[in-house]
């Protein structure tokens, strides 16, 4: 457990799900974070899904939010 009372696992992200998971984070909407990395909204999808898979998420929120407290992002 760390300070803030939750234990922090590292998680393999890709490079990818990073950024996509950053975009999120910045509040950019699937188009958006799209048309910022240059890839099809439909592959962004599947990085948050992916993403959300690994982190063990419900959603991008907390995918996000996960991200953050162990390092990932």
């Amino acid at each position: 457990m760390n300070r803030r009372g939750y234990s922090a696992t590292v998680v393999e992200l890709t490079p990818r799900m990073r950024d996509v998971l950053a975009c999120a984070a910045a509040g950019l909407s699937i188009d958006a974070t799209a048309l910022e990395l240059g890839i099809a909204s439909t592959t962004v999808v599947s990085l948050r899904a992916a993403a959300c898979s690994r982190l063990g998420a419900a959603n991008v929120v907390q995918a996000v939010a996960l991200a953050v407290r162990s390092g990932a992002l």
